[in-house]
Parts: C-alpha cells; structure tokens; sequence
C-alpha cells in the first residue's frame, strides 16, 4: 500500500479537525462553541501550589501550547495557594457567598472533589465526547473531573543502608519482627490517617487498627510527604512507612544520584488519582472546560512529566502508563476510592486513626 502524500495526510488532518469539531457536549455546547467562549476570556486564574505541574516555568510553555492547540491568545495564571482541602473550602464558600470563585481549575484526589461534588459545584462537561484524547475512564467523576497525574503510594527507604535482603517489600513487612529490628527507630510514618483509611478498603479496619499499634512503637517521627525524601536519602531516617507519591519521589530523587527506591506495598497499588475540575462559579468557564481537557492531553504531560516528574497512567506513552504496565500494577479502584468519600461512612474509625497518630 501507497505511503500517503503529504496532501492526503493534510487533507485527512483536516477531516479530523471537522469531526473533532463537530463533538457536542451534554448540555448542548459544542468544542467550537467553548472555543468562541474563551476568545471572550482572556486570562484563567489557577489558584495551586507553587510547583505545580512544574510551576511558572512551566506553565509558560503550557500556555504556548495551549494557545496554539485551540487557536487562542489567553494568559494562564498559577497563583500559589492553600492546600487542596483548604482550596475546596474556599470554593464552597465563595459560592456560599454568591462570589465567583478564586480559581477556575480545582486539582485534588477523589476527597476534596467528593465535597465539591456533595456542594453540586462542579460544572458538568461531556469531557470525552467532545476531546477524542479523552476516554470515559479519565473522567474520574464522570462528567465532572478528569485524572491529570496519577501518583503511586509506597515505603520509601535508603538503599544504601539496608542490606538488601532485610528491605521491606510490603506494609506487613514494617512490622515484622525480624525484618523490622533492621528501622526500629529509624523509621518515618506520615501523620495522616488517609493512607491507613485506603488500607482498609481492602484489609478492613480491624487489621488496620492492629496493624498501626505495631508500627507506632518503631516509629522514630512523624514527616510530612514532600519533606521526606531528602532526610531518607541523607541517612536521617532509613525508611518512610507511606509515601504519597513514592515512585515520582524515587525518579526524581534517583536522577540526584540519590540512593532512594520505592516500593509500592500493597496489591491493589494504594494510588492517588488528582483531578482537575471546574467550579461552577468559575469566572471564566470556558477557558477552564479547555484547560481540564488540556492538561490530560499527550503535549500537556510531557511538560508537566519534565517539570515535575509526574503523568496520568491512562495517557499512552507516559512514563507513570510504562510503570503501571511494565510492573503489571493493579491500582486501587478509583470508583471504590470515591464512593468510600461519598458515603461519609467510617467518620469513628478516622478519627481513632488520627488520634492514635496524636499520642
């Protein structure tokens, strides 16, 4: 068969273009429609932790490309913020108030958009209907959200301090008695109860419970992820009980000539899926609906990959999408995830976990 010239490839280009126009959304809009929208709104107001996505470096070359994707002249503006719970918060409040909101983008895990969504303030948007990049399975809350970077949680440890037949390879085995003789007292747990909370989705409380008055006794600290990395490269600690983004930890810190490896402990992966979404106060929607659907695009993540090491697992070609699949992970259910946050349930054993931290 012939190779296509590059005037039939022009020609099947523009086909595309047509059809990828021609895909409506729920509510009627259509991708034309959101574009003729934003040329009316000229800046997004992203409101986010410094580094994220990569920062303003980064969100510089995310604006060219973005611009250029969807024919556009907007300015994206990251705006360094509170955390993501604090930010949802605020989202709620705004509304509460009948102001528009702050941020035209929320990034966070299944929690904080379970509370949006409990709020009915997310805009509703047919995400892969309209965007042929996008697939139902990214849209984490369906028509709501969509998966921007999926982060793998796990133990973090010092390879150069631990003979290698004493390293733990799953959560069981921080507390075992033989192995755990190897970190007793010098091992990190983190001081949320978050990750012991998605143990129990498939260990159940009652192992969980057992399990956290094993490992309190080893525990030389508490260390908040993001500030863990480095003290268990230098030696401080030599093993982090749960990090929440421990394989972007390893990659990044690796490319230090740190000797840090992570190992995900638990089968299904304990995974954190972050979603962007758009506040239906949002003072400029349209921008915002390009923007969601953007950053889950194969241009978009290789800046953010870059900058910031971190990509979606359901984007082909990404780093984290060759992990999952080269070390055939299962994740833990998003759906499940999301539903545990929805129904409220278990608001006692939460707040035995986290006062078991305390003490």
């Amino acid at each position: 068969m012939a190779r296509p010239t590059m005037l039939t490839a022009s020609i099947a280009a523009a086909m595309f273009g047509a059809l990828w126009l021609s895909h409506v959304q729920a509510d009627g809009q259509t991708l034309s429609e959101l574009i003729a929208g934003a040329k009316k709104e000229p800046e997004l107001a992203f409101v986010a932790g410094a580094t994220t996505f990569g920062g303003r470096q980064a969100f510089a070359e995310l604006q060219a490309v973005f611009n250029k994707k969807f024919g556009l002249s907007a300015r994206l503006n990251l705006t360094a913020g509170p955390s993501m719970p604090a930010m949802a918060a605020r989202i709620i409040t705004e509304a509460k108030a009948g102001r528009k909101s702050s941020t035209d983008g929320h990034l966070g895990p299944p929690a904080t958009h379970a509370e949006l969504h409990n709020e009915k303030l997310l805009e509703r948007v047919a995400y892969a209907k309209i965007f042929p990049w996008l697939t139902k399975e990214m849209e984490i809350l369906p028509a709501e959200t969509v998966l921007v970077y999926t982060s793998l949680q796990g133990i973090l440890y010092n390879s150069n301090l631990l003979a290698k037949d004493k390293t733990p390879k799953t959560y069981e085995d921080l507390v075992d008695q033989k192995l755990s003789q190897s970190w007793a007292g010098k091992m990190a747990i983190p001081p949320y109860s978050s990750w012991l909370v998605e143990l129990s989705l498939f260990w159940g409380e009652k192992k969980v419970l057992d399990y956290l008055r094993k490992l309190l006794p080893l525990s030389a600290g508490q260390v908040r992820y993001g500030e863990i990395e480095e003290r268990v490269s230098s030696g401080e600690f030599l093993v982090m009980a749960n990090s929440g983004s421990a394989v972007e930890g390893m990659w990044e810190w690796q490319a230090k000539g740190a000797p840090l490896v992570a190992v995900t402990a638990s089968d299904p992966v304990l995974t954190s899926y972050f979603q962007l979404g758009v506040p239906k106060n949002s003072a400029h929607p349209n921008l915002a609906k390009l923007f969601v659907a953007f950053m889950a695009s194969p241009e978009a993540q290789r800046i953010v990959e870059k900058h910031e090491k971190r990509s979606s697992h359901l984007v082909v070609g990404t780093r984290m999408a060759k992990y999952v699949k080269e070390n055939r992970l299962k994740l833990q259910s998003a759906a499940d995830l999301i539903a545990s946050f929805h129904e409220g349930k278990g608001l006692e054993f939460r707040a035995e976990l986290t006062n078991m931290l305390k003490q």
